[in-house]
C-alpha cells in the first residue's frame, strides 16, 4: 500500500493496524459463516430419530388439539410451542425442516451467547473464537443430542446465558436488581424446556442469598434473590400455566412417567438395557464416553492448562491484584457439581442426559482467561488455539459428512421425510381412501396432511408401556395399547396403517390389517434406519 508523502509514519501504522484488524474481523466472520453451514447441513441430513416422532408432530397437533390433554407428551410445554412456532414461520406442512431449523437456531443462539460472555470477560478476539470452538464442537452436541429435532439441546443456551447473568449480576451494583431478574428468568426459561436444566438452579439459588459478600443478607434478598426469583416465577410461566390449570395432568405427564411405567418398560428390555443405562456402573461407563470423548478430553486438557498458567501467575506474584472471583468460581463448581450428580439420576440413562456438565465449560474458560488479565492473556493464547485447532480436526469429519448434498437440498432427510409423506397422501387418493392413518411413526402421514390418531400422535412411547401403566395413572395419558389397538379400530377403522418400524409392537396392528381385508400397497420406495414401511389401505379400494 502506498501513502501521499504527507502522511507520517504513525498515521502509516494506525491504518495498516486498521487494515490488519479488518481482514481479522472478515476472516473470522467467514470462518463462523462456514463453520455454520457445515453444521447446517448436518442438521438437515442427520437422519429421523425414534424420539422426534415424539416432538415433531406437536407442531401440526397443536392447531387443533391441547398439549396432554388430547395427546400424551412427556416433557415441559416448552418445546412443543417452540417448535410450533418455528413451524409457523418456516413452513407449517415442512414438520421436521421446521423442527431441525428450530436446532440450528438455538445453535446459533448458543454460539453467540458464549460469543458474548467471553468478549465480555476478556475483551480478546481471539479468546472469543478458540473458546466458541473448543466448548460447542464435540462429539455430543454434534450427534443425536444436538443435531435431531428433540428438546435436547434446546435448553443449554439459555441455561448457560442465566447463569452468566447471575455472575454478572454479583459484580454489577448499579444494575445488580436487573441482571438478576434476567438470570432468574432464562433459568426457568431452560426448565421449561427440560427438566434437567433444574441442575442449574440450586447452587444458584443458594448464592443469591450469601453474595455478594460486601452486602447485607436483607439487601441480597432485595437486590439479588427477590429479583432473581421475580425473573424465575416469569421465565417459568410455560410450566405454571399447565400446573395452575390441571396440576394432576401436568405431573402425570411430566414426572409420573418417568418414575413409573418408562424405566419399568426398561427394565423388561435386555440386560444392557438396548442403549439405556440402567445400573450406575453402566451410567459410569456412558458418562466417561460422553465427558472425556475426544473433543471433551481436548477441552478439559486446555481448560487445566489455562487453570495452571492462572495459578503459576499468583505464585510468582507478577500481577498486583489476580482477578479471579471466589464468589463466582464457587457458584460455577456448586453447578457444575449438582449437573454431575443429576447426570445419574435418570433411569435409564442417555446421552443427552450428561450435557449438563458441558455447559459450564465456556464460562469456565472465561472466568479463568479473565483472571489472567489482558497482560497475561497472550500466554494462553498457544494452548486455545492448539485446543481449537485439535477439535476441529477430531470433528472434522462429522462436519463435513454432508457437504456432497449442499446444492442438492431435495436430497436433504428433512425433505426426503416431507416427499415421503407426500406419497403416501397420494397414495391414499389415488387408492380413494380418506381418513385416518394408524402408525408408530406418525411423522410421515402428518408430513403428508393426513390424519392420525391422537392415541398414537407422538409415537410409539405412550403405547409401548400401556400395559405396564397403573390403571389410576393411565387415566390421565391419551394412549392405547397393543390388547386395545383391536377394539379401537373397531371403533373408529383406519383408512391406512403404516407398519414396518416397530416389528414387536406393530404386530396387533399387523394382525388387524390382514384379518380385515386390507390391501398392501405397492412399496413406497424408502426405508429409514428402523425399517422399510409397508401401507396396508382399507379395504374395497383399487
Amino acid at each position: 500500500m502506498t501513502y501521499p508523502a504527507n502522511v507520517s509514519s504513525e498515521e502509516k501504522v494506525s491504518v495498516r493496524g486498521r487494515s490488519v484488524e479488518f481482514f481479522y474481523y472478515l476472516a473470522t466472520a467467514l470462518f463462523f459463516l462456514f463453520v455454520s453451514y457445515f453444521l447446517f447441513l448436518r442438521i438437515m441430513n442427520f437422519e429421523m430419530r425414534r424420539d422426534e416422532q415424539l416432538y415433531v408432530p406437536p407442531i401440526r397437533l397443536l392447531n387443533d388439539h391441547a398439549l396432554y390433554g388430547d395427546f400424551f407428551y412427556n416433557h415441559p410445554p416448552g418445546s412443543a410451542w417452540y417448535f410450533y412456532g418455528i413451524g409457523k414461520l418456516v413452513e407449517p406442512s415442512y414438520l421436521l425442516l421446521s423442527g431441525r431449523v428450530g436446532v440450528f437456531l438455538a445453535w446459533i443462539l448458543f454460539a453467540v451467547v458464549v460469543a458474548g460472555v467471553v468478549h465480555a470477560l476478556t475483551r480478546s478476539g481471539w479468546a472469543t473464537v478458540c473458546v466458541v470452538v473448543v466448548s460447542l464442537v464435540n462429539e455430543l452436541f454434534l450427534t443425536q443430542t444436538g443435531v435431531s429435532a428433540t428438546n435436547n439441546f434446546l435448553p443449554w443456551p439459555f441455561a448457560f446465558l442465566g447463569l452468566s447473568l447471575f455472575l454478572f449480576a454479583l459484580r454489577n451494583e448499579r444494575r445488580r436488581a436487573a441482571l438478576a431478574v434476567l438470570a432468574g428468568f432464562f433459568l426457568a426459561l431452560a426448565v421449561s424446556f427440560k427438566l434437567s436444566a433444574v441442575a442449574f438452579i440450586p447452587a444458584v439459588a443458594v448464592a443469591a442469598f450469601l453474595l455478594p459478600r460486601s452486602l447485607k443478607l436483607k439487601d441480597r434478598i432485595g437486590q439479588v434473590a427477590g429479583p432473581l426469583m421475580i425473573g424465575g416465577l416469569l421465565g417459568g410461566a410455560p410450566i405454571l400455566a399447565y400446573l395452575f390449570r390441571d396440576p394432576e395432568l401436568f405431573i402425570a405427564h411430566v414426572v409420573r412417567y418417568h418414575t413409573g411405567p418408562h424405566p419399568q418398560y426398561w427394565r423388561l428390555m435386555s440386560g444392557d438395557g438396548e442403549g439405556g443405562a440402567m445400573s450406575l456402573a453402566q451410567k459410569l461407563a456412558l458418562a466417561q464416553e460422553i465427558w472425556f470423548a475426544p473433543a471433551v478430553a481436548v477441552a478439559l486438557a486446555a481448560l487445566l492448562a489455562v487453570a495452571l498458567t492462572v495459578f503459576a501467575r499468583r505464585a510468582e506474584n507478577t500481577a498486583p491484584e489476580p482477578k479471579a472471583r471466589i464468589g463466582e468460581v464457587l457458584v460455577l463448581a456448586g453447578v457444575l457439581l449438582c449437573s454431575v450428580a443429576l447426570s445419574f439420576v435418570p433411569t435409564p440413562g442417555f446421552p443427552q442426559y450428561f450435557a449438563p456438565p458441558l455447559v459450564c465449560i465456556p464460562l469456565a474458560f472465561a472466568l479463568l482467561l479473565e483472571a489472567l488479565g489482558p497482560g497475561a492473556l497472550p500466554m494462553a493464547r498457544p494452548i486455545l488455539l492448539a485446543a481449537a485447532l485439535v477439535v476441529l480436526a477430531v470433528n472434522a469429519p462429522r462436519l463435513g459428512q454432508y457437504i456432497g448434498k449442499a446444492t442438492h437440498p431435495q436430497q436433504w432427510a428433512t425433505m426426503r421425510v416431507h416427499e415421503q409423506g407426500m406419497t403416501i397422501a397420494e397414495r391414499m387418493q389415488a387408492a380413494g381412501v380418506s381418513g385416518k392413518v394408524a402408525t408408530l411413526s406418525p411423522i410421515y402421514p402428518l408430513e403428508g396432511g393426513l390424519d392420525v390418531y391422537a392415541e398414537l400422535a407422538t409415537g410409539p412411547f405412550a403405547y409401548r408401556t400401556a400395559a405396564m401403566t397403573d390403571p389410576e395413572l393411565a387415566k390421565y395419558y391419551k394412549m392405547a395399547s397393543p390388547a386395545t389397538i383391536e377394539a379401537m379400530f373397531d371403533k373408529d377403522p383406519p383408512a391406512a396403517l403404516l407398519l414396518g418400524f416397530e416389528e414387536e409392537l406393530e404386530k396387533p396392528m399387523h394382525a388387524y390389517a390382514l384379518s380385515h381385508g386390507y390391501v398392501q400397497s405397492a412399496p413406497l420406495g424408502f426405508k429409514d434406519r428402523y425399517g422399510t414401511p409397508t401401507l396396508y389401505l382399507k379395504p374395497g379400494s383399487p
